[in-house]
């Protein structure tokens, strides 16, 4: 058997690539649309706050988007005082309801009007109040009321509502409802395991 060959001092196994103009500006071009389509994602995605600034205020948007207490209040036709109040302090997907009374494109505009969410009645009216407070009073208060059959939104201290798009208004409505469910079970249980 013969033994193989010795190779040459300066012998490489793998084939020397040359790195030519074209591959540089290849290379530099990958580059800059990988910062514009991440340019591109993060505006596409950021929450729109110009009209929802203007209709909530400053001061609710700041407690909506800092306040560590979140108090949920339904209730039908009867008062908002006279219900039973539930923490949502803490509990998963509260982000997602937040960016949802933050976010302008999740409220059809041409249903602004100058009327109080509290005006809406009807036999199937569903009402809802969500409070944004902060105990250290970093953050202002700020109670927002929700008509959950037709979606209107407010603040409980103004005659002025908007209405949620047709996509957002079931989803707010489904969520508030299965927390304050989910937290009433909860809330039975541990009453019958006292008893």
């Amino acid at each position: 058997m013969q033994s193989p060959s010795p190779r040459p001092e300066h012998w490489v196994d793998h084939p020397q690539i040359p790195i030519t103009r074209r591959a540089i500006w290849g290379g530099v071009a990958i580059l800059l649309l990988g910062i514009v389509v991440a340019f591109a994602s993060i505006y596409a995605r950021r929450t729109r706050l110009e009209k929802t600034t203007e209709f909530w205020g400053s001061d609710t948007i700041r407690a909506l988007q800092h306040s560590p207490q979140v108090h949920l209040t339904k209730r039908g036709q009867e008062p908002f005082s006279s219900s039973a109040v539930v923490d949502l302090t803490g509990t998963p997907g509260l982000g997602h309801l937040r960016r949802a009374l933050l976010d302008e494109r999740h409220y059809d505009w041409t249903t602004r009007t100058s009327h109080s969410v509290e005006s809406l009645d009807g036999a199937d009216t569903e009402f809802a109040a969500l409070e944004f407070s902060d105990p250290r009073g970093y953050f202002p208060t700020a109670t927002i009321h929700l008509e959950l059959t037709a979606g209107w939104a407010g603040l409980a201290d103004r005659a002025d509502r908007v209405q949620f798009t047709d996509r957002v208004r079931p989803a707010v409505r489904h969520f508030l409802n299965t927390i304050s469910n989910a937290q009433q079970a909860h809330y039975d249980q541990r009453q019958a395991a006292d008893d």
